[in-house]
């Protein structure tokens, strides 16, 4: 469940687009890394939030493209072979249908050109529905950042939104409309988020439980956990950076809830409401149940449970069940290393938790 940073390459291309500084995002995917036009359509701001570089307050060089010179640019690359795609966000300079609908206009202007390839889009909090749909229609993937888990932390950051309606509204039409849109083979990659870690003193447990409705109501495909690092000239200069450890401890949580069955209420929390950093949150639930499942009786959903089985394991056990005894398993190419303290087979147990953490 490990990720990879993502690295930028600076590119000019000379003549009248020597004005902005073209950001190659290399990010990674699988085993390979795929290079993308990640940028903002503006970083002109009305808003003024703490954490952000682009607030309304602070003494920022300010740009914007226009949608038709996005659109050239992309292509550009594109038939370079410099980008494989795109990735759109942007600040609110007047209000959100405003910045969203340059983002649509750069996009269809794109298709327009003959751009095929892989484009990702930010709908901004409020938005209407109306543009979310056309969102949808031309884009592979359409996210919306909440940035922070509750209302409360939205008034903490002087984020002046409605929660409830400008986020968890806007994600609940977002879905809908990818829904539909994904039934006539368009937005195909679905719908995302991302989560400010640490700017706001919110916990892992309302973190958790976010991602989970997230995920498991609305069946978005992918949370983004950025880790909050202090920006200079802003209400946050003075606050420590984020733990990484944090930030790597809810994406390990982010594919449980995703991918292996786990609900929000599943996962233990200590009395900071905080994740423990130092084991892997699969292993502290296992550990905390007195985990104990055998391989030839469990449903895929149970051996999902075990620490070191993942999607790809389950299947081979359930492929090749029975198993006369653990070395049995082992020659089957279930990897035990952490799965050990937590399985059976025929009532025959590899080893007992505690002489596994001594």
């Amino acid at each position: 469940m490990a990720f990879k940073r993502q690295k930028y390459q600076k590119l000019t291309l000379g003549s009248k687009y020597d004005k902005h500084t073209i950001p190659i995002f290399h990010a990674s995917c699988g085993n390979r890394t795929t290079p993308l036009l990640k940028t903002l359509m503006t970083n002109r701001c009305m808003n003024d939030c703490k954490f952000c570089p682009f607030r309304d307050n602070r003494g920022k060089n300010r740009e914007e493209w226009e949608p038709e010179e996005l659109a050239k640019v992309a292509i550009k690359l594109w038939k370079m072979r410099k980008i494989e795609g795109v990735f759109l966000s942007s600040s609110v300079k007047r209000d959100p249908d405003y910045s969203f609908s340059r983002q649509v206009e750069a996009v269809k202007k794109m298709r327009k050109l003959g751009f095929d390839d892989y484009v990702h889009i930010k709908v901004m909090p409020g938005t209407s529905r109306d543009l979310i749909k056309q969102g949808v229609q031309v884009a592979d993937r359409v996210g919306i950042n909440i940035e922070f888990p509750n209302q409360g932390h939205y008034e903490d950051m002087k984020l002046h939104l409605d929660f409830n309606q400008d986020i968890l509204k806007r994600l609940r039409w977002l879905a809908e409309e990818v829904n539909k849109a994904q039934e006539e083979g368009k937005c195909k990659a679905g719908m995302d988020s991302q989560i400010i870690v640490g700017a706001s003193n919110e916990t892992d447990k309302e973190i958790v439980k976010i991602s989970g409705y997230i995920y498991q109501k609305l069946d978005a495909r992918r949370i983004y956990y950025s880790k909050f690092e202090p920006v200079p000239n802003t209400p946050l200069e003075n606050r420590e950076p984020e733990d990484p450890w944090r930030e790597y401890r809810l994406y390990q949580s982010s594919f449980l809830l995703r991918d292996y069955g786990f609900k929000s209420k599943d996962f233990i929390f200590g009395n900071d409401d905080r994740l423990n950093l130092k084991e892997d949150p699969k292993f502290t639930i296992a550990k905390e149940n007195d985990l104990l499942v055998d391989v030839n009786d469990a449903s895929k959903n149970e051996l999902l449970k075990v620490p070191g089985i993942g999607p790809k394991s389950s299947e081979k056990i359930l492929k090749r069940r029975p198993f006369k005894n653990i070395p049995d398993l082992k020659k089957a190419g279930i990897s035990l290393k952490r799965a050990s303290p937590f399985i059976e087979v025929s009532g025959v147990r590899q080893s007992r938790l505690n002489h596994w953490l001594n």
